[in-house]
């Protein structure tokens, strides 16, 4: 009895904290060749993931993206992703393989990665979009 008052004490105390997490410093939106246009125009930071759901490497990316979701440094960074098995034409203007990144700054590519997987290299290229 005394271990399930303690838990549910426990909870009591946390719950409002759970209603209090900051929101994520950002989504990954799904390309849309008008909206992308728009935010590289703007100026805006844009990072660009290139994705298929069997590859291994872009998984790898995709959890070290997700990891830095709360990151407060991303909030102005608007984040795309690219299907690469149904958006073909999209693969073929950006001209790059599956697992990769793409940084724009200030309306122009600042840099791009395919295929590391290392958190190291993924930061990189989102700094390169601030």
């Amino acid at each position: 009895m005394r271990s399930r008052r303690s838990f549910l004490t426990l909870m009591g105390l946390t719950a409002p904290l759970a209603l209090t997490a900051p929101a994520r410093a950002f989504e990954l939106q799904p390309y849309d060749s008008a909206a992308v246009e728009q935010a590289i125009a703007s100026g805006k930071p844009v990072v660009v993931h290139v994705y298929a759901d069997w590859c291994v490497q872009c998984h790898a990316q995709a959890a070290i993206l997700n990891s830095l979701k709360n990151d407060p440094a991303y909030d102005n960074v608007a984040f795309f992703k690219v299907d690469f098995d149904k958006q073909k034409d999209v693969v073929a203007k950006l001209n790059c393989p599956r697992s990769t990144l793409i940084a724009y700054k200030a309306g122009r590519e600042a840099a791009r990665m395919s295929w590391d997987t290392s958190r190291d290299a993924v930061v990189k290229i989102l700094r390169a979009a601030m």
